[in-house]
C-alpha cells in the first residue's frame, strides 16, 4: 500500500483532453448550460478526478433542478400569480443564479484535482476555440426547440 494524496488524480486516457476548470464555467456565462455542465462532467472524467462520480452526477441533478425550477416558473407565470414583466425577470434571474452558483461549485471541486494534476506535469488544453464554437452555435442551440423550458434550461445567462 502506498501513499495517496486525498485529491490526487488517477491515470485517465482522457489526459490530453484536460482544461481549466474556470473554462466551463465561463461556458455556462457565455453558451449556456448545454456546453458547461457536459463539459465539467467530461472535465472530472479527463483529469481522473477521485470526486468524478460525484460531479457526473452534480451535474444531472443541476440540469434536473434547473428543469425544476423552470416549471414551476412557468406554471406560476401561466396562473398568473407571478405577472409580466419585472417580477418574471426576477424568478429568470434567480434561475440563472443557480446555474452560475452551481457551476461555480463545480469549480471548486474540480480546482483541487486540477492543481495536483498540473504539480505533477498533467497536460492542460487550450479550449478557448471551443469556447468560441459554443459561442457561435449557442443561438443554433436554442433555436432547436421553439419552448421556453428549453431556452430556460439549456441557455446560458439571460
Amino acid at each position: 500500500m502506498s501513499y495517496q494524496i486525498a485529491d490526487q488524480p488517477v491515470d485517465s486516457t482522457l489526459r490530453d483532453y484536460v482544461v481549466r476548470p474556470t473554462l466551463p464555467l465561463l461556458a455556462t456565462m457565455m453558451c449556456g448550460a448545454w456546453l458547461a455542465w457536459p463539459w465539467f462532467a467530461f472535465n472530472a472524467i479527463a483529469i481522473g478526478s477521485p470526486t468524478r462520480r460525484r460531479e457526473v452526477a452534480l451535474c444531472a441533478a443541476a440540469f434536473a433542478a434547473t428543469l425544476g425550477l423552470a416549471l414551476v416558473v412557468l406554471v406560476l407565470f401561466r396562473a398568473g400569480v407571478i405577472p409580466n414583466g419585472l417580477p418574471l425577470r426576477f424568478a429568470l434571474l434567480a434561475i440563472t443564479a443557480f446555474k452560475l452558483a452551481i457551476s461555480y461549485y463545480l469549480v471548486k471541486i474540480q480546482e483541487r484535482t486540477f492543481h495536483v494534476y498540473t504539480y505533477y506535469g498533467g497536460p492542460v488544453r487550450d479550449a478557448r476555440r471551443l469556447l468560441s464554437v459554443g459561442w457561435i452555435a449557442r443561438g443554433l442551440v436554442l433555436g432547436l426547440i421553439d419552448h421556453p423550458l428549453w431556452v430556460i434550461v439549456i441557455g446560458g445567462v439571460l
